[in-house]
């Protein structure tokens, strides 16, 4: 199958063809990257919902790995799941080295599986299977694999809300914060951010 060739502000993108096979070369991809809790998870899931897109997260896999090392040391597998995925993420932890908060275990073991390892190791790996099953990704939050990402012809846009300040001492915060986005998108409210996101796409991809 042929894909169309659509223009924008932004570089020529791919606009697969609905019928092409699920493992095509030229993926449609879309990174949003932005602070903590600026709704980049809600962009993700209206793309995934109304646009067909296979949501990608670059740390899934080392997600259920730092889960499974929180079962190995002893926690339950259902505060393992909280502390990865849930609440406990953010709550200091007496059982950690330091009283830490597992989100302090996660940052360190990201950071190591994608800068010292490598992209190829997290969002290299979840694209690759990614493209196995779809030809329209949206990466929920880039950090480090910005430049990989766009490398690869992926679009970067970064989510905004007026007046809002992420987490103190959050090390991938400050990183995001000097990614090079192709677009932005600044909304105050859910509503406000679902509209632009979807004229948005409407502009980059007209809408398929």
């Amino acid at each position: 199958m042929m894909n169309a060739m659509a223009y924008s502000p932004w570089g020529a993108q791919y606009v697969p063809d609905d019928r092409a096979p699920a493992n095509d070369n030229k993926p449609l991809m879309i990174g949003l990257t932005g602070l903590r809790n600026v709704g980049k998870s809600t962009v993700a899931n209206l793309l995934a919902k109304e646009y067909g897109f296979t949501k990608v997260h670059a740390f899934a896999s080392g997600k259920e790995a730092a889960k499974e090392y929180f079962i190995a040391i002893g926690f339950d597998a259902d505060d393992a799941w909280e502390m990865v995925y849930g609440d406990l993420k953010d709550v200091p932890c007496d059982a950690l080295p330091g009283g830490v908060a597992p989100r302090y275990f996660l940052e360190k073991f990201g950071h190591f599986m994608g800068h010292t390892l490598g992209v190829e190791w997290t969002l290299g790996q979840e694209v690759r299977i990614a493209r196995q099953r779809s030809t329209r990704i949206v990466v929920e939050s880039l950090v480090y694999e910005a430049p990989w990402f766009k490398r690869q012809g992926g679009v970067v846009v970064r989510l905004e809300r007026p007046g809002h300040v992420g987490p103190v001492g959050v090390e991938s915060d400050a990183v995001q914060a000097l990614v090079a986005a192709d677009a932005a998108i600044s909304a105050v409210s859910v509503e406000e951010l679902k509209d632009k996101a979807r004229g948005l796409v409407q502009q980059m991809f007209g809408g398929r």
